[in-house]
């Protein structure tokens, strides 16, 4: 990688290490957990949408609906309202680390339900650390309150929905525009989320601070991190690409700790370096031992 392109994969990796932090000060301020996912999603929709109608037009947009929905949901509209709902008890940093083991589900599903794909010993001794970071979290961070564990549990499944989307991308999607994909699976999830947010009571009059970060979480958090994001996948590939994921959860607990007074624990240091090595190992095992598989398209990335 040129170092251009490194500057921008850092700079990636802080934008969505950042929506944590932007989502806990949105919350913080009164806005509702499902109203923080809608307005997120539809201001990064309204972005996508524009840039695919100008550059792949409105028909592959529509192309394969039926796909783009469930994945939509699995990928983009549930984990978003799980990480809201959970982040109202959960520091920012710690759910960006939860976040990160979505990898590990991904490597497991693709084992099952992806071609020519295999986990091998290194593989599953991967998974097998980043679990363990995980309970690790459980039992040092989340411990002595129910409620807790509970939001744990729904930053977990967030990463679970993360791995079932971008499997049946890989299935599903193949050979549609990245532009195309991510405008559909959007306006989709708009659709989702609004259907959850809309019945309840609306936001009270939220700070300009909680308006700011709502506007940066949608345009800069989803929209230009896009941008970022299929500039990356165009030069370097998406292999490459994905070291964004194990590069957010750090960038994650320093915001929260620099912007929130939040606390970087024993337990967070080590179930970063757990999780994400975990991550790092079970993901690049899999496939070992096989023929190469055909290129696909690359993965929705956390947001």
């Amino acid at each position: 990688m040129t170092r251009r392109q490194t500057v921008l994969l850092l700079l990636l990796a802080s934008i969505w290490g950042g929506s944590y932090a932007l989502i806990k000060v949105a919350l913080d301020d009164g806005v509702p957990w499902a109203w923080v996912a809608f307005i997120r999603i539809g201001v990064g929709a309204l972005i996508i949408t524009a840039l695919a109608v100008r550059q792949v037009g409105v028909a592959a947009i529509c192309d394969r609906l039926r796909w783009t929905a469930p994945i939509g949901a699995a990928q983009i509209a549930v984990p978003f309202l799980l990480i809201s709902w959970g982040e109202r008890r959960l520091p920012s940093g710690l759910a960006g680390v939860l976040v990160a083991t979505a990898p590990l589900f991904t490597a497991l599903l693709a084992v099952r339900f992806v071609p020519d794909t295999a986990l091998g010993r290194r593989g599953l001794v991967g998974v097998g650390i980043g679990f363990v970071g995980v309970v690790l979290l459980f039992g040092a961070d989340l411990s002595g309150s129910g409620g807790l564990v509970v939001a744990g549990l729904a930053l977990v499944l967030a990463a679970l929905g993360y791995g079932v989307g971008s499997t049946l991308s890989r299935r599903k999607l193949a050979g549609m525009p990245p532009l195309a994909v991510s405008a559909s699976t959007l306006l989709w999830s708009t659709a989702m989320t609004g259907a959850v947010a809309l019945p309840s009571a609306a936001p009270p009059s939220p700070s300009g601070g909680a308006i700011v970060a709502l506007l940066v979480l949608g345009a800069v958090g989803t929209g230009l991190a896009y941008l970022i994001f299929f500039t990356l996948v165009s030069e370097v590939g998406p292999s490459r690409t994905m070291l964004v994921t194990y590069l957010a959860p750090v960038f994650a607990v320093g915001y929260g700790a620099a912007f929130l007074d939040e606390a970087i624990t024993a337990g967070v240091v080590l179930g970063i370096v757990l999780v994400i090595g975990g991550s790092v190992i079970g993901s690049r095992s899999a496939g070992a031992g096989r023929a190469p598989r055909p290129a696909r398209p690359p993965r929705t990335p956390l947001p």
